[in-house]
C-alpha cells in the first residue's frame, strides 16, 4: 500500500501526485513543505495522506459547490 499526499486549498482538493511507502513519510514531507512555505511568509496549506493500493489510480469525487465563487 502507498500513501498519496493531497493538498486542500480553499476548499479544493489537489492531487500532489506524490506517493510514499508509509504514512509517516507522507506526513513528514507535507510538514517539511509547509515549513518551507512559512519561511518565505506564506501560510502552509492543509493536507491529508490517503492510503492507495500500489500502482492504482485514485479517483476523487468532490461535490460541486453551490453558488458562484466570484461576484461577477
Amino acid at each position: 500500500m502507498e500513501f498519496l499526499l493531497l493538498w486542500v486549498l480553499g476548499g479544493n482538493v489537489l492531487d500532489s501526485g506524490l506517493r510514499y511507502q508509509d504514512a509517516g513519510s507522507c506526513y513528514a514531507a507535507a510538514q517539511n513543505s509547509g515549513k518551507d512555505l512559512q519561511e518565505i511568509g506564506l501560510a502552509p496549506p492543509k493536507f491529508t495522506c490517503v492510503p492507495v493500493a500500489g500502482n492504482k489510480e485514485l479517483k476523487l469525487i468532490v461535490p460541486e459547490q453551490q453558488g458562484a465563487r466570484f461576484p461577477f
